[in-house]
């Protein structure tokens, strides 16, 4: 808000340079707020004095709110570095041209200007600040832009960190199932291998039995008889 003040305030006090009587009726109307017959003042005199006709009316027009004429109108002032009066003009027309152009969306124009304010006029409090507030709201759209921008890629990014995700999540998935299959594969195998096995040692004792019986001898029945002592 400050650099805006002050802007508005080198705006009312240079049309108070003018000398001849175009640019009086010009300020006076300026002054009275009706800026636009001040403008058409002003446009009558810049035959006579081109340097301040156009600065006064980049003033006017920049009141009406035609921020890229008042910009135009500015650019058009000369300064003489050795003339002490258009020296100051020359850097005001600047700090002006700084503000219309910012205001007129075209902001690395009123920046440069603004930058020129300041090297023309060290001392200049306003023009620093301006600029400064410049520079950092330059900075501030770039982050914002920054992080319009970043969700999206934050989304793809996301959105590929699932897949990459789910994608092990289903390897993952699907070697648990080959390992259970494989497990439970094998300890039917060896199930039936244990059963093939006892079924095949119990034929063995079978058999075993069998032979064993085969080979007991005989019992002797006449060891059970009784001898008779005749």
């Amino acid at each position: 808000m400050r650099a805006v003040i002050s802007f508005i305030l080198i705006f009312l006090t240079m049309p108070l340079l003018a000398q001849n009587s175009v640019l009086k009726q010009g300020n006076k109307a300026y002054d009275a707020g009706k800026y636009g017959q001040a403008f058409e003042f002003y446009e009558r005199a810049a035959v006579q004095m081109p340097e301040k006709a156009a600065y006064n009316s980049g003033t006017a027009l920049y009141k009406l709110g035609e921020y890229g004429p008042a910009a135009a109108a500015f650019e058009k002032v000369p300064g003489n570095p050795h003339n002490k009066a258009e020296a100051i003009l020359k850097q005001n027309a600047k700090y002006n041209l700084g503000n219309a152009a910012y205001k007129a969306g075209d902001k690395e124009t009123g920046k440069q200007a603004m930058r020129e304010a300041v090297i023309l006029n060290l001392k200049d409090k306003d023009a620093k600040e301006n600029l400064q507030f410049m520079i950092k709201e330059e900075q501030a759209q770039k982050e914002s832009q920054q992080q319009q921008e970043n969700p999206q890629e934050n989304q793809q990014e996301d959105k590929k960190d699932k897949q990459e995700n789910q994608n092990k999540q289903d390897n993952q998935e699907n070697q648990d199932k080959q390992n259970k299959d494989n497990q439970e594969g094998q300890q039917e195998q060896e199930q039936k291998e244990q059963e093939a096995a006892e079924k095949e040692e119990a034929s063995s004792i079978l058999q075993m039995a069998q032979e064993h019986k085969q080979n007991l001898p005989k019992p002797d029945k006449r060891s059970h008889q009784i001898e008779k002592d005749w």
